[in-house]
C-alpha cells in the first residue's frame, strides 16, 4: 500500500467523523433552537401581560410631571405664557390619555395604585385640588411697566 493510498483512507476516516459530528451538533442545536423559542414564547406572554400595568402607571407619573413642570413653569414666567403653557399641557394630556386607554384595553391588570410615604394612596391628577395651572395673580401688562 502507497502512501497515496494511506492518506486517501485516512480522509475518508476523518470524513465519516466528520459526518457523525455534524449530524450530532445538528441534533443538538436544533433541540436547542427549539427550546429558546419555548422560552421566548412564554417570556412573551409575560411581558405581554404585564406591560399595560407597567404602561399605566408610566403615563400617571408623566401625567403627574407635566403638571407640576407646567405649573412651574407658569409660576416662574408670572403667567406671562399662560396660554401657550396650557395648550402645551392638554396637548400632552391628551396623548398621555391615549395610552393609557390603550393600556387598558382588553381584560389586562392593572398596575397597583402608586401610595405614599406610609402606604397611602397617591390621588390622581383629575382629582387631586382642582387643577394645577391657575391663572397668575399678577397682570403681565403690569410687570412690564415695572
Amino acid at each position: 500500500m502507497g502512501i497515496t493510498e494511506k492518506a486517501k483512507e485516512i480522509a475518508d476516516v476523518a470524513l465519516e467523523k466528520a459526518g457523525l459530528y455534524s449530524e450530532k451538533a445538528s441534533a443538538k442545536a436544533s433541540e436547542l433552537a427549539e427550546r429558546a423559542g419555548e422560552k421566548a414564547t412564554e417570556l412573551s406572554g409575560v411581558a405581554r401581560e404585564k406591560a399595560p400595568g407597567y404602561l399605566d402607571r408610566a403615563t400617571e407619573l408623566a401625567g403627574k410631571a407635566v403638571d407640576a413642570t407646567a405649573a412651574g413653569v407658569d409660576k416662574a414666567t408670572k403667567g406671562r405664557f399662560h396660554e401657550q403653557i396650557d395648550t402645551a399641557h392638554g396637548k400632552v394630556g391628551e396623548t398621555l390619555d391615549r395610552a393609557r386607554g390603550a393600556a387598558n384595553k382588553g381584560d389586562e391588570p392593572s398596575a397597583p395604585p402608586i401610595t405614599g410615604g406610609l402606604g397611602t394612596p397617591v390621588p390622581d391628577a383629575d382629582t387631586a385640588q382642582g387643577p394645577l395651572i391657575t391663572p397668575a395673580a399678577t397682570n403681565p401688562d403690569e410687570d412690564a411697566k415695572g
